[in-house]
């Protein structure tokens, strides 16, 4: 299943109102504008707001007054292939994918594929007992002992190593061995960074 979720916002109006479709269908709108839409707008958002996430035009609705983005594309596709990707690195095999793992993947609660990613980093990352093996169907089974551990092992590690409150290049050099790198990084995910590449430099920045 693929989600898109669209805002519509104003700098007059502030706040947004976000559109989610599933499978190109719409599914839901949640309006968190802080200004009522003007007449004019009241009436030609029943024009312009579509069905199908196929027929969205961005000028339609700045013609209106509302800037149109799309803020998170999540597919199902997409994060089976994340946790192929990751387990192949992690444990040195292709990951035999289920009928069943897209299913239980849809119960997982995302807010973003960027949230799904830290998920699936953190549960190779973890090697208590409910951990192993690794599987997609173990990852959905035990995702509130993976939060719970999440939680603990970042506070744990931020005691033992007294990492900052934030990204730095240096602090990250200094880690003496892989547990602590891989502490650091999950201090890091906890508050809310992104480790991206930019050619062949990996940096991490902010996302939340």
């Amino acid at each position: 299943m693929s989600v898109e979720k669209f805002e519509l916002s104003s700098k007059k109006l502030g706040g947004a109102l976000i559109l989610t479709y599933e499978n190109g269908v719409l599914k839901s709108f949640i309006n968190g504008f802080k200004r009522p839409l003007n007449v004019f707008q009241a009436v030609a958002i029943k024009r312009v707001l579509q069905f199908n996430s196929d027929n969205i035009h961005a000028l339609d609705y700045k013609a209106i007054g509302l800037e149109c983005k799309l803020i998170s594309s999540t597919n199902g596709g997409q994060l089976i292939a994340l946790f192929c990707a990751a387990y192949k690195k992690n444990c040195g095999a292709s990951y035999l994918v289920s009928k069943k793992d897209a299913g239980l993947l849809k119960q997982l609660p995302l807010k973003s594929e960027d949230d799904y990613e830290q998920i699936v980093q953190a549960y190779f990352e973890c090697t208590a007992w409910w951990a192993t093996p690794k599987s997609i169907g173990g990852m959905v089974s035990r995702i509130n002992e993976l939060h719970q551990w999440i939680k603990t092992s970042t506070s744990e590690s931020t005691d033992q190593w007294h990492f900052p409150a934030g990204f730095s290049k240096a602090r990250e050099q200094e880690c003496k061995t892989n547990e602590e790198l891989q502490a650091y990084w999950r201090h890091l995910r906890a508050l809310g960074y992104k480790k991206t590449r930019v050619g062949i430099v990996d940096k991490w920045a902010r996302t939340s």
